[in-house]
């Protein structure tokens, strides 16, 4: 449509200036048409024509088409559904001419691998209902090859498992590592691979044909043919799945006396061998795996195939390796000398394995001997290295493992791990305190029932001796009983330790040096000290004498104590002066608590004004 504006219809209602000044109107159209035309150009020049209205209804009348259009796509675009519609309508048009180029395979086989992921993680069902109709006869077809070819090795392996070629195989299986019926089956199955027929299972139409060339001649057409007539018989009169045609079941496997016929199934065609005799199954894995390798080369030839086999000349080299064969081993009759050899290896086996035995039961006699005493616990035996090693906790004290040896044991089989622990056990315990404590002769321990008595008499060193050890011995030990034991002590300790405990060393009132007067007594207690240490150190038991200061009551008591501990202190000086060991001299203040006489009086309290001593044996 073409349309004209007049000068009237460009100039807006009310604009005074504009109809005073035409050539600035015009003026200004103009360079609204080249703002139009060309944005750029007069980007930087200001706008000279207010907004028109009329010109937006012109551009309206003029892009009306486009802009209805415009409003349409952006309608399918935003709506899901009209979009996804319009993209469906050209989706399979797109992907049958996209399907020519490679990239698109590689572009969406990521996202085709998570959907399956997806899919079979949602619901793996979905998958073993797709995979059934292929993986159900295969695993059902690889299930009774793979027992048929068990039942013939293991009636094989039965029949030459006592024989002198049996036992020459159980050494080639062991020496070769592998299992006695596959060897039996390599040396004893007899079979011959004679024909190999190649057959197109669409047209049932002879691609290759290969044939020993000691085989019985039959025209390989008519073989082909009668073939592929019986596989369209058993699929069409047995086929469970109602479907007929190629993709039902098929004969793989059909003997007539000595002759065998076994059939491998492909996706283009089929494999038939004819054999003499009873082949093992790597034969059939052999076939499988040849008619696979046809398949992946002359892929294309095969789905094309109408009778021409120009393409498959190359196909009888791939066939003639599988002319498989194998006879018997030719042996010859054994002298019944050689009977003597198996026999004489069964006798030196049969004693190798009774010395064993015998040892063996020596062996657990030993352990159980070991089991049975007191401080020994037996954690394990075992043959290692050729030699029987026992292993376990064992007490210092108790009986060595080798008195325990049965006499016809080698002592040289029999090692020992032991690991020293300490044993609770009362024979144990009463054995450890004899050890220990050297009880004199006058002293008697017996083990009764779970603890220990011990009777008699001793001394009061042995005595304290024997408590100290008994305050030491750990949780859960068997208890020790030491009330019935008579403390006898030697008469010169007795003597010393009487004379000693009866001295009194007295002091003035507020002083920490002994009073006047007491220098010869100090002089024998000394001399008494001396003797007493020297007495101890003959009859080997340790001699403490502790000091003890006193004070009155009169004063301050701290004040009393330490005035008791200084005078304790001045004697032990005197007595290391005069000779007597310091080892044994201790002090202790009292202070006014250990009163000789409660009076208040002044001769009561020049009594407590003294020090006392006391004579014990221990550490």
């Amino acid at each position: 449509m073409n349309a004209r504006l007049s000068p009237a219809a460009t100039r807006a209602p009310g604009d005074a200036a504009n109809e005073e000044d035409p050539s600035k109107r015009l003026a200004g159209l103009l360079l609204e048409l080249a703002r139009c035309v060309d944005p750029t150009v007069t980007a930087d020049m200001p706008s000279r024509l207010q907004a028109d209205p009329r010109l937006d209804a012109m551009r309206d009348m003029l892009f009306e088409r486009e802009q209805a259009v415009l409003a349409h796509l952006q309608r399918k675009v935003d709506d899901p559904r009209e979009f996804a519609d319009a993209i469906g309508a050209v989706l399979p048009e797109a992907f049958s001419v996209a399907v020519r180029d490679e990239r698109l395979g590689h572009s969406i086989a990521p996202a085709m691998e998570r959907a399956t992921q997806a899919s079979i993680q949602k619901n793996p069902r979905t998958m073993v209902d797709i995979l059934y109709p292929v993986m159900g006869p295969a695993i059902r077809k690889a299930i009774a090859e793979t027992l048929e070819g068990t039942f013939q090795s293991l009636n094989l392996a039965f029949k030459h498992s006592l024989s002198w070629r049996g036992f020459k195989w159980r050494i080639e299986a062991w020496r070769t590592g592998s299992t006695f019926a596959d060897v039996v089956l390599k040396h004893t199955a007899e079979f011959s691979v004679e024909h190999l027929f190649l057959i197109h299972r669409a047209t049932g139409l002879l691609i290759a044909h290969v044939a020993r060339d000691d085989a019985t001649t039959r025209d390989p057409q008519l073989v082909s043919a009668m073939l592929s007539a019986i596989q369209d018989f058993v699929r069409d009169s047995f086929d469970e799945s109602g479907a007929g045609g190629t993709g039902g079941r098929s004969v793989d496997s059909l003997r007539l006396g000595d002759l065998l016929l076994w059939c491998e199934e492909g996706p283009s065609a089929f494999l038939a061998a004819v054999i003499h005799g009873s082949p093992p199954p790597m034969v059939r894995a052999r076939l499988n795996e040849t008619l696979g390798q046809i398949h992946d080369h002359w892929h294309a030839p095969l789905e094309a195939f109408s009778g021409d086999t120009a393409p498959f000349e190359e196909v009888e080299s791939r066939l003639r390796p599988c002319l498989l064969s194998q006879t018997a081993d030719a042996h010859r009759k054994v002298s019944p000398f050689m009977w003597l050899i198996p026999l004489a290896l069964l006798a030196v086996l049969g004693w190798w394995v009774g010395e064993r035995l015998v040892e063996r039961s020596r062996v657990n006699t030993y352990v159980a001997a070991l089991q049975d005493q007191p401080g020994i616990v037996v954690t394990g035996f075992e043959r290692r290295d050729g030699k029987w090693l026992v292993s376990g906790l064992r007490d210092p004290l108790a009986v060595l493992p080798e008195t325990l040896l049965p006499d016809k044991l080698d002592p040289s089989h029999v090692t020992g791990r032991w690991e020293p622990y300490q044993a609770l056990h009362p024979a144990m315990v009463l054995k450890r305190l004899q050890a220990t404590l050297e009880p004199p002769e006058t002293i008697g321990m017996v083990q009764d029932a779970g603890s220990i008595r011990v009777t008699g008499s001793a001394s009061q060193r042995w005595l304290d001796k024997a408590r100290a050890y008994l305050l030491s011995m750990p949780a859960g030990a068997p208890k020790v009983d030491i009330s019935a034991v008579k403390d006898v002590q030697d008469p010169d300790y007795v003597r010393l330790r009487d004379a000693i405990q009866a001295q009194l060393i007295h002091f003035d009132f507020s002083v920490p040096r002994p009073a006047a007067g007491q220098e010869a007594k100090i002089e024998e207690l000394a001399a008494q000290m001396r003797d007493l240490v020297q007495v101890a150190r003959d009859h080997g038991f340790p001699v403490k004498v502790t000091i003890v200061g006193h004070a009155d009551a009169t004063g301050k008591d701290m004040s009393n104590l330490a005035l008791s501990v200084g005078r304790a202190e001045v004697v032990r000086s005197m007595m290391r002066a005069r000779g007597v060991d310091p080892s044994v001299l201790f002090v202790r203040g009292a202070g006014p608590l250990e009163p000789l006489s409660p009076g208040a009086s002044e001769d009561e309290l020049s009594m407590n004004r003294r020090v006392s001593f006391g004579v014990s044996t221990g550490d």
